[in-house]
């Protein structure tokens, strides 16, 4: 079984107060040490935000992506996986735009920011099926740059498949509620069947406590099955939000062909 999270951190901002990253990021360090997930998609994470992740994570962890600038500066989701039960078999960064290997890209009618997918395949060390993972945050604004990007990754997926058929778990941030259209491209995919392991996971951006909205963040599969229900990662016990999303944990058996 394979125990995989997404996670939006929200970046480190002053306009947060009180539930800036550095008043959350040790109950953060304490939620991943008490449930020990083997992979975790982050997204929102700034580059001071990433040293603080590797630095404390670097003994069970490889955490790894790039950000979103032409210079790989700037927010990026980053995976991290455990070192204790998996060795990494391929890494990419591909932006979500019309030339996907130039660092910076975007659809440029469409997205303000560019916007990146962190692909990397995993073999257990166990000898179990390697797999993808593909980790995402589509545009906040554009519903056109969100189609756009999903059936972006789509494309990319359906031509990894064709070279490295193995299981697929794409999570992410989607800035899109189940009945959009960038939804609609990830789960209708002509070549790519994907199923939504994270259903009716109503609210999982609540703006620390304070917005009601239908779901945005999701883990979508293929080749895999649940082995467990997912459960929501929100409020601690400290009455303190982990972030302005709760992380959604999922855990997954490869389907034996």
């Amino acid at each position: 079984m394979h125990k995989i999270v997404t996670f939006n951190l929200r970046t480190d901002v002053k306009v947060d107060g009180e539930n800036r990253f550095a008043f959350r990021k040790g109950i953060i360090l304490d939620k991943l040490t008490s449930e020990a997930p083997d992979v975790v998609g982050f997204q929102e994470v700034a580059p001071a935000m990433a040293q603080f992740l590797s630095r404390y994570l670097e003994k069970e962890y490889t955490l790894v992506g790039c950000g979103r600038k032409a210079d790989f500066s700037c927010e990026s989701c980053k995976i991290a996986y455990r070192k204790d039960k998996y060795e990494l078999m391929f890494l990419e960064t591909f932006w979500l735009s019309e030339t996907p290997y130039v660092p910076g890209s975007r659809f440029a009618e469409a997205s303000e920011y560019p916007r990146v997918c962190t692909h990397i395949i995993l073999r257990p060390l166990d000898g179990g099926t390697p797999f993808h993972i593909y980790n995402t945050h589509l545009d906040h604004i554009s519903d056109e740059a969100r189609i756009l990007g999903a059936k972006a990754i789509m494309a990319h997926m359906a031509d990894d498949l064709e070279k490295w058929d193995y299981p697929v778990a794409l999570m992410g941030d989607m800035n899109a509620y189940p009945d959009s259209g960038a939804i609609h491209a990830f789960l209708n995919d002509p070549e790519v069947a994907l199923v939504n392991q994270t259903p009716d996971f109503h609210a999982s951006y609540h703006g620390f406590g304070t917005v009601d909205a239908p779901q945005i963040d999701y883990v979508f599969t293929k080749g895999f099955t649940p082995a467990a229900e997912p459960v929501a990662w929100g409020m601690t016990p400290y009455g303190k939000f982990l972030s302005d999303h709760n992380a959604l944990c999922t855990y997954l058996e490869p389907i034996e062909k």
